[in-house]
């Protein structure tokens, strides 16, 4: 059986990579959430479970893949 918990360790390495993104982009959280449709302040508290839907709309966003988007965080 699949363990369906929330998996805390991966939703705060997801948050840190989109914060790092945000910053790196120059861009406050609320453009973003402007911009994406998105409620990024709790996505990047680790409040929320993002889907891959939102994942998606976030690495369109900021020009990346999901591959590369996930390449660099070990989870």
């Amino acid at each position: 059986m699949i363990n369906l918990e929330r998996n805390e360790d991966a939703l705060r390495k997801i948050a840190a990579k989109l914060r790092i993104l945000r910053r790196n982009a120059e861009l406050k959280q609320k453009e973003v959430s402007k911009e994406t449709g998105l409620n990024i302040g709790n996505i990047e508290a680790a409040k929320i479970n993002p889907n891959i839907t939102s994942l998606e709309v976030l690495c369109r966003y900021y020009g990346l893949t999901l591959e590369e988007f996930f390449d660099d965080i070990d989870l």
